[in-house]
């Protein structure tokens, strides 16, 4: 699953990279949870014909809620598994219609170790890339509360994890590939599993990740100092048995 990312580009960046109409001004988040406002971008279809399905910022909450129940679930649900988005009837119908990407700069993940929930933080490599903005696959949605209130909503698309970051965590975010943005928001003309061809299978190659203060699993806590690389503590690193050096002769 995906359930900690964070977006530390700049507004205008990311409103370059993605091609958007506005520009929302908004302040770097190195923590981001659920619950909380997030950055989408998403095609504009209530709108004059010149401008008509032309890419735009929008902030909503980060936990869908499909606009056809009468009352949100109990849980949040803030990844949808990309293997059976299609089928389930919770997603269906926002991957056919109301897709979107979730610019982010890097998310987190944990792995148990000793007994110890130990996050990591991965991102893109900068010896391999100029461009530290990724595109996560997502859908939103909009929820009619019972006192009348408009609720916008979003879900993360997730798949297995591929190559080095299976050594930390079983699934990963959906990443898109940069030259597939307008195909993935293009609902109307880019449906099914045509849509899911679009993500970036080779992004693994270009991924990086490190070990991060376990201060990051408090939603309060939202500073530079998350994504500092730490040196984990002595009784969670491996023990080297002295049977299994190598033997030289």
């Amino acid at each position: 699953m995906c359930g900690r990312f964070n977006l530390i580009d700049e507004y205008d960046h990311v409103a370059k990279l993605f091609a958007t109409r506005n520009q929302l001004q908004f302040p770097k988040r190195y923590n981001i949870a659920p619950s909380q406002a997030v950055i989408i971008i998403k095609n504009q279809i209530d709108a004059p014909a010149d401008v008509i399905n032309t890419p735009i910022m929008q902030l909503v909450q980060w936990g869908f809620i499909a606009s056809w129940l009468k009352i949100p679930p109990k849980g949040l649900m803030i990844n949808a598994r990309s293997e059976t988005a299609l089928i389930k009837p919770m997603f269906r119908g926002a991957m056919e219609q109301n897709r979107c990407i979730i610019p982010a700069s890097g998310w987190y993940e944990w792995k148990t170790i000793k007994g110890v929930k130990q996050p990591y933080y991965f991102s893109k490599d900068s010896r391999k890339t100029n461009n530290q903005l990724m595109g996560f696959a997502g859908i939103y949605s909009s929820f009619m509360a019972a006192d009348g209130s408009e609720i916008e909503t979003m879900a993360i698309l997730t798949q297995d994890a591929a190559g080095k970051l299976c050594d930390i965590h079983h699934r990963m975010p959906c990443i898109l590939h940069e030259d597939s943005y307008s195909d993935w928001l293009n609902g109307w003309d880019v449906r099914g599993r045509k849509a899911l061809n679009l993500m970036d299978e080779e992004i693994v190659e270009r991924l990086t990740y490190h070990a991060v203060s376990r201060e990051m699993g408090k939603v309060g806590f939202d500073h530079a100092k998350i994504i500092d690389e730490i040196t984990l503590e002595e009784k969670l690193r491996p023990k080297v048995k002295t049977g299994d050096q190598l033997n030289l002769f």
